[in-house]
Parts: structure tokens; sequence; C-alpha cells
């Protein structure tokens, strides 16, 4: 059980950084760099848990949020000292935006999933620190039902850069949510400023958020922030990126194994709370992290963490990680319906028809 809290001893890292200011505001870069090399450089993880369920594994969920809230305040301190210098500034803002990553998404992610107010309380906190108070419902109710089909927007096109997904994705995931917060507010015949909405919430929460960020902060900081929260979102699409990409499956068949890449590297599966266990989570949503199967052999890819670094080398990432895995795909995982949705998507990302072929030529 120990593993699932090295989220929260990445936000302790970060934060140890922020205090001690200077060069140290790259303690949160550094940790990354060094879980990416080990993760990368670790044999794969393909091991089922075998924890009882307790408040331990609560815990671990929960926790992370205190850590995220005591990074971003001491970041708004440092920001208000007005001396720091150029490179610790820059230190401080990847480090916030990467931790916040690392260590905020996996468990608001896990925490969505689950049945009862609280956890789905604690994600909405989660997320409004990044300024999403309400995505988990185009998560749940949208990505999970239209996972690898050409209507999710979670799932990247073959040859689609990172840098266009990230921002695609997250505004797609957006009106999803609205879309449906407001579907289920006029079934209820009830409106966006009454008790209950999630509009009211959000609102609500969000304004509290910033309010208190920025009394801390100074205006002056709005710029950084400004900054900072793109680059986050950069990263959080980077991480959804190599996820799915490039995958497919026939609108209305049954989501299968083979619809989610698999990355079951022991970091990425700690540090994830197993959502890079990815074809057990789209195969049983709602079962919980550490009672996820994992799936060997499962679509894969490697290391979360390596593939996120490539995915923002778009040559790199195609020519060694991404190609090669689709082109076995097609070849050995695909159905004859998808082969052929496979080819078109090939033709369009300008690969060739053939997915074997589309690598080599």
């Amino acid at each position: 059980m120990a593993r699932y809290f090295a989220a929260l001893v990445m936000l302790a890292a970060g934060c140890v950084g922020l205090v001690a200011g200077g060069p140290w505001t790259w303690t949160g870069v550094g940790v990354f760099i060094v879980a990416a090399l080990c993760d990368a450089l670790a044999r794969p993880d393909l091991g089922r848990r075998r924890i009882e369920r307790g408040w331990r594994r609560q815990l671990a969920l929960y926790l992370p949020l205190l850590a995220l809230v005591a990074l971003w305040a001491l970041y708004a301190r440092l920001l208000a000292q007005g001396s720091v210098t150029l490179p610790s500034l820059a230190g401080a803002m990847l480090s916030v935006a990467f931790l916040s990553a690392l260590g905020g998404l996996p468990p608001a992610h896990e925490l969505m999933h689950q049945a009862g107010r609280l956890p789905r309380l604690v994600a909405s906190l989660y997320l409004t620190i990044f300024l999403l108070p309400m995505n988990d419902l185009g998560h749940v109710s949208g990505h999970h039902l239209r996972v690898a089909t050409a209507d999710d927007y979670d799932t990247p096109r073959r040859g689609e850069k990172v840098y266009g997904f990230a921002f695609r994705s997250l505004w797609r995931q957006m009106l999803d949510s609205f879309a449906l917060e407001s579907a289920r507010l006029a079934k209820l015949r009830s409106r966006w400023w009454m008790p209950g909405s999630r509009y009211l919430q959000a609102v609500a929460t969000t304004l509290t958020w910033l309010g208190g960020w920025f009394a801390l902060a100074g205006a002056s900081a709005l710029p950084v922030y400004v900054l900072t929260m793109v680059v986050f979102y950069l990263v959080l699409g980077g991480f959804n990126y190599t996820q799915h990409y490039g995958l497919i499956r026939v609108p209305g068949q049954p989501i299968e194994p083979r619809h989610a890449w698999n990355q079951l590297q022991p970091l990425s599966r700690s540090l994830s709370f197993e959502i890079s266990n990815h074809s057990g989570h789209h195969l049983e949503p709602a079962r919980p992290y550490t009672e996820l199967e994992p799936f060997p052999d499962a679509a894969r890819m490697p290391s979360i963490i390596l593939c996120f670094v490539c995915a923002f080398v778009p040559p790199l990432w195609e020519r060694l990680i991404a190609r090669p895995r689709l082109a076995s795909w097609d070849a050995s995982l695909a159905s004859a319906d998808e082969r052929i949705l496979a080819r078109e998507a090939n033709r369009r990302a300008g690969w060739g028809t053939d997915g074997v072929l589309a690598v080599d030529e």
C-alpha cells in the first residue's frame, strides 16, 4: 500500500523546494526527471495488487489534496515576495505545473469514479484547483462511453500533435460537461443558481480558490498564473495523449482490452493509482484502483512518463513509439472493421494506408 503514497511524497518534495527558494525551486522538476528515468529503466510490473479495502486506500487519495493546496499556497507566497530571480521563477512554475499533474490528477480521477458524495466532492475540489470543477462529468459520462471512437475527444487522432490535442480535448470535455449538467437540471426543472446545481458549486469553489490564491500572491501574479496554467494544461494533455493515441473502435461495439494503451511499469502504476492499467479501468471504471486486473497481452506502451516526454517531440514519438505499436495493433489486435477504419486513419495522417508499411516507408 505504501507505493500509492508516492504522489504525496513528490508533492511534499516540491513544497520543500519552494520553501527553500533559489535553485531549490527546481526540486519538482528534478523529482520528475528522476521518476522518468527510474520508470523507463524498470522492468514491467505485471502483478495483481492484493490489498484489502480499508481507510488507508482512501487516505492515499485524500492526502495529496492537502499537499497540493500547500504547494500552490507556497507558490503564491514566493510570487508575493517580488524579488524572485527569473531562473528561480521558471523552476517554481515548472515544478508546480508538473507536480500538480503528477500528484493531483490521478487521485482526482480515481475519486470521480467512486460512488458517494464525499469522493465526488473531493474530486471536484481537486479539479477546482485546475479550474476544471465540472470536468468529471464529461470524463465519466462522455469519454468512457465513446472511448476510441471518432467522437471521443480524449482519443488523439493518428498524426495529431500533442500541442493541439491538449487544448482541443480540454475544450470539448468542458462543453460536454456543461451539456450534461444542463440536461440534468432541465430534467429536474431546476436552474443553475439553485441548490444542488453543479454550476453553483463550480462558481462558489472556483471564486473561493482564486480569491484566496490571489490574496496571497497579489494581483501582479496574474501573468505568471496564466502561464503556469497553460503549462499545466499541456502536461495534462500530454498524459491523456499517450493513453489512447490512435486507437480505434467501431461505435456501438463493446469496449475491449485492446481499446486502451497499458503502461505497466512499477512507478507508472503507483503514481497514476493504476490508471496506467488502462484496459482494466475502462472495462470496470468503478472498480477500486487496488483491485484492477492487469492485461499483459493487451495493447501496451512503455513507461507513461517516458511516453509523455517523447510525445512533445513528435518525430521521436511517432517513429520510435507510436507508429510501430499501432502497426502491430492493426495487424494483431484490431477487428476486421477496425482495420478498415485504421487504414483510412493512416491515410489521413499521411502514413500510407497499410499500418505495417507506414512504419518503414
